[in-house]
């Protein structure tokens, strides 16, 4: 601006003095002056220049103070509002900011459980390259030189060694413990209210950010586990926010532990101020674990009253709480898990365990689902098995097959992610001992249907490192495994449609949901099961023929079916649908084969004297 001033000024000195300067010739009364101004040394009147455009970095720079000056406004209002839970938002730097609307990018993670206080030991740069190094010989099988580091990784604590394994293994993430069983931190909160209810006694892990900037140097994805709702010290110190005796007094389990009430908003809210402080301490992700009910429901609950629950199944107030909390976690740029029972890939509608954790409602909102499919959690004839804990693998395959169909039917799904067992369960009769050969038979399980991820449970945090040396087939295959016609869960089109019309005919009203296009029905399943009942429709015979595929992930399948339709009026006769050559169409959906239906050209009002 102060150019283009300059520039004007000069313009007008030169016209005013070539007009004064003009031979002293006046122009006569009532002309006008057509003559133009002189140019000296014969050069034209130098052009007025363009104003000069910020650039993109100097708009950024623009922009970027703004949002600093409405962080500051907004970090005014937050410690009112959110008071006891207030922590501060995450602030970005300029580079983060130009970047902000970037995804962050997933990993697959691979990945070992440690407490607080394997997470609390100290890391050494050098012990964790000499346990790598034995890593190295034994998977080399170099005995020379695993002999002469025998002595050396003696005195090795866990926490280097899980390092070390990171180092030089496929395992690139640890879960650790931030807010543990007993609901005590394992480190030093700031939070008001962790410091009301005393959290922050037995602190393990002095220096989290310090350990946290260490694990990023070896490139491991940190996610933070938080124990949501069994957390006997917020319940004893707040017990009005515990589950209820209904005569009075707060609840306490088989064990003796008091939980927290999922059913309580202010329980939800100190749960998310934790994790808003884990992911401004630099956790990549948070999982919540406990994020249920108790089980044994059958005893408590005639017994027991939530305030709060409002007529809510506890399967809602579940799914409920982890909307939220992914609202409330979106400024923090990390992902989130949930931990649920192995029980619930099989499962549907949380019955009967009645802990508040279904598929459907919890899926939705969380970037993982984290199963936790234990072979020895499961009782005599699961998956065929009288002793599951003796069949890693198959249990495995089993559960991510059901896992895979439950996903399939989400429109915004989650990554299946699966907490294996990594210990021996000493108290099973006929139990294995779980040699790193069985460890990885479960990883390998998964990875055939196309699941790469997986999070190993040792509760001594102990890893062997034999577990992450795969066989020269496995390197040598591609995985997921190509299954020809069939789909990640074992069927061909005709096998679906099969399923399908089984469903039907036994009442089994969330396998048809199961196996509908996503855009072919609602996705409220109990508005789904409202509308397929007031159909009135009954299947009375079917018979499953070939299938043709007609594009890779389209068939058709030949069929014959006969279905009745009840009259609504009383005295009516019945109408049927019956139909010996017809063809539906399946596609598949997220790796499953789906079932396309379409009856309503197909009433044969002939048939209903039959």
């Amino acid at each position: 601006m102060i150019k283009k001033a300059i520039l004007i000024l000069i313009s007008m000195i030169l016209i005013i003095s070539t007009g004064c300067s003009n031979n002293n010739e006046e122009p006569n009364p009532g002309e006008e002056n057509t003559t133009p101004p002189a140019v000296e040394n014969g050069e034209e009147e130098p052009e007025e220049p363009e104003e000069e455009q910020p650039t993109e970095e100097e708009l950024a720079q623009i922009a970027y103070d703004e949002y600093l000056e409405e962080l500051e406004s907004l970090e005014n209002n937050r410690t009112e509002t959110l008071g006891e839970f207030y922590i501060k938002l995450p602030k970005l730097s300029f580079e983060e900011f130009k970047n902000k609307d970037k995804p962050k990018e997933k990993v697959e993670a691979k990945g070992l459980f440690l407490t607080g206080s394997s997470a609390g030991m100290g890391l050494d740069d050098e012990d964790i390259q000499n346990y790598a190094a034995y890593v190295e010989a034994l998977r080399e099988g170099d005995q020379q030189k695993i002999n002469e580091l025998l002595p050396v990784i003696d005195g090795i604590n866990r926490f280097e060694r899980a390092v070390a394994l990171a180092v030089e293994t496929e395992v690139n993430a640890f879960v650790i413990d931030v807010k543990d069983d007993t609901g005590l931190m394992t480190y030093e909160s700031s939070l008001g209210i962790v410091e009301e209810v005393n959290g922050n006694r037995g602190v393990r892990i002095k220096d989290v950010e310090a350990m946290l900037q260490t694990l990023k140097k070896y490139d491991i994805y940190t996610i933070a586990r938080i124990v949501t709702f069994k957390d006997e010290n917020f319940a004893v110190r707040k017990p009005d926010h515990s589950i209820q005796l209904k005569n009075g007094g707060v609840w306490k389990d088989y064990s003796g532990t008091s939980w927290v009430n999922p059913f309580d908003k202010y329980v939800w809210d100190y749960n998310i101020a934790i994790a808003r402080e884990a992911a401004l301490k630099g956790f990549d992700e948070i999982q919540f674990d406990y994020v249920r009910f108790p089980d044994n429901a059958r005893v408590y609950n005639p017994i027991t009253h939530f305030p709060g629950r409002n007529d809510r199944e506890k399967d809602e107030a579940i799914g409920d709480f982890l909307e939220y909390a992914e609202k409330e976690l979106t400024d923090y740029n990390v992902f989130t898990a949930a931990d649920v029972f192995g029980l619930i890939t099989k499962g549907w509608d949380d019955y009967p365990e009645d802990i508040g954790q279904s598929w459907i409602e919890m899926a939705p909102y969380v970037d993982y689902m984290c199963p936790m499919v234990y072979p020895s959690h499961y009782g005599e004839g699961w998956y065929g098995y009288a002793v599951p804990d003796a069949h890693p693998y198959g249990v495995l395959k089993g559960s991510m097959e059901e896992a895979i169909e439950k996903n399939a039917a989400i429109e915004n799904d989650s990554l299946i992610r699966p907490w294996i067992q990594g210990f021996t369960a000493g108290w099973v009769e006929g139990h294995i001992y779980y040699s790193p050969s069985k460890i990885r038979d479960q990883i390998l399980a998964s990875k055939e249907l196309g699941i790469d991820e997986y999070l190993i449970w040792a509760p001594g945090n102990t890893y062997d490192p034999r577990i992450f040396f795969p066989s020269e087939e496995e390197k040598a295959t591609t995985y997921p495994l190509e299954t020809g016609d069939k789909d990640f869960v074992g069927r061909t089109p005709a096998d679906a449609v099969y399923e399908y019309l089984n469903a039907e005919r036994n009442d089994r009203i969330s396998t048809v949901y199961l196996l509908t296009p996503i855009n072919d029905r609602v996705q409220n399943f109990k508005e789904f099961y409202e509308n397929y009942k007031s159909k009135n429709l009954s299947l009375i015979s079917y018979e499953v023929e070939d299938y043709n595929i007609i594009e890779e992930d389209k068939a058709e399948v030949n069929l014959y079916y006969k279905y009745e339709i009840a009259s609504e009026n009383e005295g009516e006769e019945a109408e049927y649908i019956e139909n010996n050559q017809d063809k539906w169409e399946t596609i598949k959906e997220k790796g499953v084969w789906k079932v396309k239906v379409d009856l309503e050209n197909n009433v044969n009002q002939d048939t209903a004297a039959e």
